[in-house]
């Protein structure tokens, strides 16, 4: 298991430049093609968000936003999950900046869960079970993740 601390890692600017990232883990398929990718997004303002085509994502949303996917918004807070396309139109709204947990895979080939608790559980909590690929540092609250293959398809 990882533990991966956004506090270290750099930010860098979105594919369309509306925004920057922390890249705190990536995976190549042998092709080169990225298998999966985890990534906390510094939310400053309204934006769009960047395209990824052939990838599904998975969005955490780390503080109240408003996500507008494929022209449906659907208002979040903090701790709530949306998968989508990665090629679809999507834009967040803001009334405060926050930040997002981004699970990216590639379709057909990963697949993730992401679950949030409390970095210092309380007496009886769960704590992390041992079957995290990774787990992220978000001060208040950790994130497990987990990536699984998918089976190829015998076809």
């Amino acid at each position: 298991m990882m533990l991966l601390d956004p506090a270290r890692v750099v930010p860098s600017p979105w594919r369309n430049g509306a925004g920057a990232t922390r890249e705190l883990a990536v995976a190549s398929a042998p092709s080169g093609d990225i298998l999966w990718r985890i990534s906390v997004a510094d939310l400053d303002r309204d934006a769009a968000f960047s395209v990824f085509p052939g990838m599904d994502r998975l969005f955490t949303a780390l503080g109240a936003l408003r996500l507008v996917v494929d022209g449906s918004p659907v208002d979040m807070l903090a701790g709530t999950q949306m998968r989508f396309p990665g090629e679809a139109p999507v834009s967040v709204s803001l009334h405060a900046p926050t930040r997002a947990l981004n699970v990216m895979t590639r379709r057909g080939l990963c697949h993730a869960e992401v679950t949030i608790r409390r970095a210092h559980p309380a007496s009886g909590e769960l704590a992390l079970d041992g079957t995290a690929t990774a787990t992220v540092d978000l001060d208040e609250v950790l994130a497990d993740v987990r990536l699984f293959l998918l089976p190829k398809d015998p076809r």
